[in-house]
């Protein structure tokens, strides 16, 4: 199957970026919201086959030190066949160099492990619904 990947916001289908995130599953987002946030982020890459959008990652980075990979997503019947993983190495490719740090879905860890990422001993976090997010496993 051929996946292309793109970069940069212009050609992104807002409505159709929500959709693939909610699909994923990785929760519900506004489109107005969704565009805002990648928007101001440093990378954007989208994955395309046959002109449907089946996936998505964006990166922050303060262009020095370090960056950040949230939203890596790959719609349910996509995945399995390689696109996250490009969609990542392009994402690697692209940052500065530096710690790479990424928010992962509980029970997705493995994923990232076999591109590199290591569990961090002291990550943290603040969220707005502690025991929600505790419920959901991203709090241990």
């Amino acid at each position: 199957m051929h996946v292309e990947l793109k970069f940069g916001t212009d050609h992104v289908d807002w409505e159709e970026a929500v959709s693939v995130v909610e699909r994923a599953p990785l929760g519900k987002r506004t489109p107005e919201m969704f565009r805002r946030a990648y928007e101001n982020s440093f990378l954007l890459c989208t994955a395309y086959s046959r002109g449907r959008l089946v996936g998505l990652g964006r990166a922050l980075s303060d262009t020095v030190w370090q960056s950040a990979v949230y939203d890596l997503v790959v719609l349910p019947e996509y995945q399995g066949q390689g696109i996250g993983t490009r969609i990542m190495q392009s994402l690697s490719e692209r940052l500065p160099s530096g710690p790479v740090l990424i928010y992962a879905v509980p029970g997705r860890e493995d994923f990232y492990r076999k591109l590199g990422f290591e569990k961090l001993r002291t990550g943290m976090g603040r969220f707005q619904n502690p025991a929600k997010r505790r419920a959901e496993g991203y709090i241990v």
